[in-house]
C-alpha cells in the first residue's frame, strides 16, 4: 500500500508532494540523487524477473528492471527528494486543526 501527503522540506522549506510505496499491481521507486520517481508494473516485473541472476534479492531485481536515472539509480527504498534542494530530510504539512492531510492507495 502506498500512501500521498504534502511535505515540507526541513532544509529549504519549499512544499511538495510526496509519494511513498507502490500499489497493488505497481512499484514505485525513486531515484537515490535526485528523488525522481519511477513507476514499474507489476507484469512487467514478473516478465523480466525471471531472467535476471538468482543471487540477486527481490529488490535488487526490480531496481536493475527500473534502470538508472540520470542522476542515480532508482531505489525501492530511496526517499522522495525535495524538488528545489535535493534533501530527503522532510515533514509532513498539517492542515489548520493540526493533522496531517493522506491519501493512502493500492
Amino acid at each position: 500500500m502506498g500512501r500521498q501527503f504534502m511535505a515540507r522540506c526541513n532544509q529549504c522549506q519549499t512544499e511538495f508532494e510526496v509519494r511513498e510505496g507502490g500499489g497493488l499491481d505497481f512499484y514505485l521507486l525513486h531515484c537515490d540523487t535526485c528523488g525522481e520517481e519511477k513507476v514499474i508494473r507489476q507484469e512487467e516485473v514478473l516478465e523480466k524477473i525471471k531472467k535476471q541472476d538468482p543471487a540477486f534479492s527481490f529488490n535488487e531485481k526490480v531496481e536493475a528492471i527500473a534502470g538508472r536515472c540520470h542522476d542515480g539509480h532508482y531505489r525501492i527504498k530511496a526517499k522522495a527528494r525535495c524538488p528545489n534542494c535535493q534533501s530527503d530530510d522532510y515533514s509532513a504539512v498539517t492542515d489548520a486543526n493540526g493533522e496531517i492531510r493522506m491519501t493512502f492507495y493500492d
